[in-house]
């Protein structure tokens, strides 16, 4: 009997040694099952457009997985996007001092660590990594680009045109249009601190860097009619309207100050140009009110009406409803249309009349670059109907 159970241990030992694989191998299915369900699960989400929820799947898949250098950077990375910029910092501060990594992996550490101090607002902690990755030549592109970025949050745009300007080339051509804009916000506090000339230099400065300027044009006519040059700034309200067939709220605004005659022909002239290069709404209700003025109300209406058949708008109807009124011998009937005409008045005060291409953002005024996304050029006048 117990020969018998001696020759049978080797056979329990065999079993239980197969169990355990077993029960190993099966705890590694389940986890591998499980990281798969929050991978594909938040790939569904991000498909869906649910941003949030597919980044808890993201980060749950990667606390499953084997802890790597990628993985351990890519759950930093989400972690900031989520908004947990302590977990991301600390994360990403423990990857930059662990001395296993390589030297382009501490590179990259810190590139990450940078961009969670500057989403928590740290930007002198920021400033000081970047300075020192500036200088190695494979982190010029990203480290220039997110000192940029730290100059313009602290409003110091001296700083953010040098660092732009010295790594002109790996920041690309991408990065005129912004340099211009530092150029602008440059010459908007020399213009309040009194420096005229200095402002005029900004300026020009910007436009040298990206000819295709917008704002530079804008802002440099502005300064030439605060001094009376009159034409001049004309020529620049002009070149605009050249530029950008979206401008039309902008160019009118200046050119209402270039003219401030409305019975000035000139006026008329510069408004049917405005209106045949932006098909700007309200470019054109100022273009039939200098019709009237010079020719008379027939031919204001009938220019009116042309307009309304090209391009439908409230603010064309509220103007043609404003011209028929004054013609009505029937008060109580003239009453009512100057009550609706209130009414359509209103409703367009009320409707915002520039919107953000990127982010959605709107707003009733002009913004360089957009509150909401921070993006520099995409704000744009809303078009249709209730729009310009």
């Amino acid at each position: 009997m117990f020969e018998l159970l001696f020759l049978l241990l080797p056979f329990a030992a065999a079993y239980g040694y197969y169990m355990g694989r077993q029960s190993v191998r099966d705890k590694k299915e389940k986890s591998s099952t499980v990281r798969n369900n929050n991978y594909l699960r938040g790939v569904e989400y991000l498909l869906n457009n649910e941003k949030d929820r597919a980044v808890d799947k993201f980060i749950a898949y990667l606390n499953e997985s084997d802890p790597s250098f990628e993985s351990n950077l890519a759950l930093g990375n989400l972690f900031r996007k989520r908004g947990e910029v302590d977990r991301a910092i600390s994360l990403h501060e423990a990857l930059a001092n662990n001395p296993k990594l390589d030297v382009a992996e501490n590179e990259i550490s810190r590139v990450e660590l940078a961009r969670d101090f500057i989403s928590a607002g740290l930007l002198d902690r920021a400033e000081r990594i970047l300075l020192d990755l500036v200088e190695i030549p494979r982190q010029h592109a990203a480290a220039a680009a997110l000192l940029v970025k730290v100059y313009e949050q602290e409003r110091d745009y001296h700083k953010a045109i040098e660092i732009a300007l010295t790594y002109r080339n790996v920041l690309g051509s991408s990065s005129l249009s912004q340099l211009s804009h530092y150029y602008c916000q440059c010459a908007v506090q020399d213009v309040m601190a009194g420096n005229k000339e200095t402002a005029y230099a900004s300026y020009q400065h910007a436009l040298d860097v990206y000819p295709d300027s917008v704002r530079a044009r804008l802002e440099y006519a502005d300064l030439l009619i605060k001094d009376k040059k009159l034409k001049e700034a004309y020529i620049k309200v002009k070149e605009v309207s050249e530029l950008d067939p979206n401008s039309g709220l902008l160019c009118l605004d200046l050119i209402r100050k270039c003219f401030p005659n409305k019975a000035d022909p000139d006026l008329r002239f510069a408004l049917e140009d405005l209106v045949r290069r932006t098909h700007s709404a309200e470019a054109m209700v100022d273009l039939v009110q200098s019709v009237e003025l010079i020719s008379g109300k027939e031919d204001a209406e009938v220019q009116l009406l042309a307009f309304i058949k090209e391009k439908p708008s409230l603010k064309l109807f509220s103007a043609l409803i404003g011209l028929r009124s004054r013609d009505s011998d029937d008060a109580k009937a003239n009453d009512v249309v100057v009550q609706l005409k209130s009414l359509i008045d209103a409703q367009i005060a009320t409707n915002p009349r520039f919107s953000c291409s990127r982010c959605g953002f709107k707003s009733k005024m002009m913004f360089w670059q957009c509150p909401s996304c921070r993006r520099w050029d995409t704000i744009t006048p809303i078009r249709g109907l209730d729009g310009d």
